[in-house]
């Protein structure tokens, strides 16, 4: 019996490692081809340089993509996680009805292919002859962005002791005031983490930015989509690295401040 869990064990591992490795190499090899010296994406690169890494930071063209995605990620963290966290306290605390319904509706994005609601509101916001704006793109990316804060804020909601809560009430705090010392408090990792979610959903989406921007202010996944259809060179890879360490760099700010979070005062 023994021998077969340690059996079990070994061929989950090495099946678990062979996944990550499928799952990283594609990063791994254009990050590696972001250094390369030729004019043409190569691999194992001959050599290591950072021009196109130059190129990337030197190119107005690149450089206005880039502020676009920061801001527009920047705004759907804030506008996903004020309405997300409003919908995740009603789920949790409240009865009304239609609260299946609204939960479903708002899950629904998750579910939906995104071409299909970007075609839906590509039409919309025709009609509204607010296509192409920022406040407009943000508003898409948001309904991608709003369930991941929705199931993050949801699930810290569930096991937060309420009783913190009232011990606040009972001491004199009005709702607001207990709900901002004593509940949001509690829920940062919950916040830091739907908000994390909402930028890159946001940062790293291309479908809906292919049909709601302009050419003359895309987004970097959209510029990324464009010089693919022109040419291919290295600046692609190293703009795409660029994108990545981002994300990381997210990842890891989140986890470093949730670490110190809860480490007791």
């Amino acid at each position: 019996m023994n021998a077969r869990i340690s059996s079990g064990r070994l061929a989950l591992a090495i099946f678990s490692c062979a996944v990550l490795a499928v799952l990283i190499a594609p990063i791994l090899i254009i990050f590696m081809v972001s250094f390369t010296p030729t004019e043409m994406l190569e691999f194992p690169p001959p050599g290591f340089s950072l021009r196109w890494y130059e190129a990337y930071f030197g190119d107005a063209m690149w450089m206005r993509a880039t502020r676009v995605s920061f801001v527009v990620a920047g705004l759907t963290a804030v506008v996903s996680l004020v309405i997300g966290f409003a919908i995740s306290v009603a789920l949790v605390r409240y009865r009304f009805p239609g609260k299946a319904l609204l939960r479903m509706l708002v899950m629904s994005p998750m579910i939906l292919p995104k071409i299909i609601i970007a075609v839906g509101l590509y039409f919309l916001y025709v009609r509204l002859r607010i296509l192409g704006t920022t406040g407009a793109l943000v508003v898409a990316h948001s309904i991608i962005a709003i369930p991941y804060v929705v199931m993050i804020v949801t699930a810290s909601l569930y096991s937060f002791d309420r009783r913190l809560e009232w011990a606040a009430r009972s001491l004199g705090a009005s709702p607001l005031k207990a709900v901002w010392l004593v509940t949001l408090p509690n829920l940062r990792p919950a916040i830091l983490g739907g908000a994390l979610f909402s930028f890159v959903a946001s940062f790293d989406d291309i479908i809906l930015s292919l049909f709601l921007t302009r050419l003359t202010e895309p987004t970097l996944p959209r510029q990324i989509w464009v010089n693919v259809q022109q040419t291919i060179d290295p600046t692609i890879a190293a703009v795409s690295t660029f994108m990545t360490v981002v994300s990381v760099l997210g990842l890891w700010l989140v986890a470093l401040a949730q670490k110190r979070l809860k480490r007791p005062q």
